[in-house]
């Protein structure tokens, strides 16, 4: 499915409103408004572009650009308050967040099918949960809004992270309950309890609460879900193997090449793979590359090098900066120059096993991580880790696996985060290899600033520290 259908009536109501619409009445009213909740996703500051491009803020990439901030905050200067990303990635969570809040409070009155309603529900829980995970990992403490709001009742403090965390896991569990386990026909690429189920595994995992986390990870052993073969790694990536493999759990559809603008993925015109496209935006470093044993599937499928075929093109390297250009989500088809029709993956099974992975270390020790993390490098083409190894060289081997397996799909530079102020320092300032560009890490960078337009608004919002 696609989530472009929200209609302009919807789209155009004000963020914070105590008027009820007219506009919902019917079952398809309500199917409309949940889908004006995925079409957030679509945004340049969400899945199209921002959760791929923060791998630029690490040691994974580089930005060459300046009008997007990601060189401000990648090189640790001129990244400030009213930088766009941190304004704009708040701007369009909370945007989500309240497209999900209508819904979950208009579709009470609906006359129209119960389990067709409490499933709407679960979507627009479930992608509450989403919005609110991004803004915790990100700013720490945020205000936690769950009800329509007049604009002086919105002027509200910030909630205490355990709080959102609390909220975002009841999301979780009523939409693990109320969604279906697979869609047919239009309805593919909807929210499914798996979803649920592995969103709340890396929750779990990132608050640390590893026992929950392997709970929530084992759960996948019935759901059907497991790692397609080698010879298909690059097409889960692409239109051919969307939404239509058994690793994928969930995906941001993008329509793409409809005669409709800003409507599909720009990862093709981000990336200066072929000629068409231009210069690349970002680029894979030589500190990304110089990660994978070349023998490792991930790399060819990753990365492009000069040499390498593209399409019918021998990439030279000419339009990156760093001779690297990015290949996953890239459609080799050199009239794709806007607009592509690839997904984003938002979740795989892959990083539920490295979730289970690194939990089963965290709480047990190295023993149980063994098998999921061999799984992933086994069809990767790599042998077997080491036996032996020390909780500690479990981590670190964990570490470097999620690295190698989830590039570009907006985990590096959230797992730094979470790892903490001597990994992003580390990752950051390890990148030398981008002519006259250098990394300077600050302690502050360890949690965005509230955006200075909305402390403007609201006096109640107070500044992380440094900022």
């Amino acid at each position: 499915m696609t989530f472009f259908g929200c209609s302009s009536e919807l789209d155009l109501l004000p963020l914070n409103t105590v008027t009820e619409p007219t506009f919902w009445k019917t079952s398809d009213d309500a199917i409309t408004g949940v889908n004006g909740v995925y079409n957030t996703l679509a945004d340049n500051y969400q899945y199209r572009d921002f959760y791929m491009h923060s791998d630029a803020i690490t040691n994974n990439g580089y930005s060459q650009y300046t009008f997007n901030s990601y060189l401000e905050m990648s090189d640790g200067s001129g990244f400030d308050s009213s930088s766009a990303i941190p304004t704009q990635v708040w701007n369009r969570c909370y945007e989500g967040i309240v497209r999900a809040n209508r819904v979950i409070t208009y579709i009470t009155d609906i006359e129209m099918d119960a389990n067709l309603k409490n499933r709407i529900l679960g979507e627009s829980r479930f992608l509450r949960a989403l919005f609110y995970t991004t803004l915790i990992n990100l700013y720490g403490d945020v205000p936690l809004i769950l009800e329509i709001q007049s604009i002086e009742e919105s002027l509200v403090s910030r909630t205490a992270k355990s709080e959102v965390l609390a909220q975002i896991i009841d999301d979780l569990n009523f939409a693990e309950v109320n969604l279906p386990s697979s869609y047919n026909g239009s309805d593919i690429g909807r929210a499914t309890s798996a979803a649920a189920i592995g969103l709340k595994s890396r929750v779990y995992l990132f608050d640390q609460q590893y026992a929950l986390a392997i709970s929530e990870a084992n759960k996948f052993a019935t759901l059907g879900y497991d790692l397609v073969p080698a010879e298909q790694f690059s097409d889960m990536f692409l239109p051919a193997l969307e939404n239509n493999n058994n690793e994928s759990i969930f995906e941001v559809q993008f329509l793409g090449q409809a005669g409709v603008a800003n409507v599909g993925s720009q990862f093709n015109q981000n990336s200066g793979t072929l000629k068409t496209f231009g210069s690349s935006v970002f680029s894979p470093v030589q500190e990304l590359v110089d990660i994978y044993d070349e023998e490792d599937i991930r790399l060819t499928a990753t990365v492009l090098r000069p040499g390498d075929l593209f399409g019918e093109e021998i990439y030279d390297g000419v339009n990156s900066p760093t001779t690297f250009a990015f290949k996953k989500f890239v459609i080799p088809d050199p009239t794709v120059t806007t607009d592509g029709d690839a997904n984003f993956v938002v979740m795989r099974y892959a990083e539920i096993l490295l979730n289970l992975a690194e939990a089963q270390n965290e709480l047990n020790g190295p023993d149980g991580a063994y098998a999921p993390i061999n799984r992933i490098r086994n069809r990767a083409g790599l042998e077997d880790l080491a036996t032996g190894l020390t909780k500690e060289q479990m981590r670190d081997a964990i570490k470097l696996e999620r690295r190698k397996e989830l590039a570009f799909e907006g985990h590096h530079y959230f797992d730094l985060l979470r790892y903490g102020a001597d990994d992003l320092k580390e990752a950051m300032e390890s990148v030398t290899s981008v002519v006259g560009h250098t990394r300077s890490f600050q302690e502050r960078f360890m949690l965005w600033p509230i955006p200075q337009p909305q402390i403007n608004i609201n006096p109640n919002l107070e500044q992380n520290p440094g900022w």
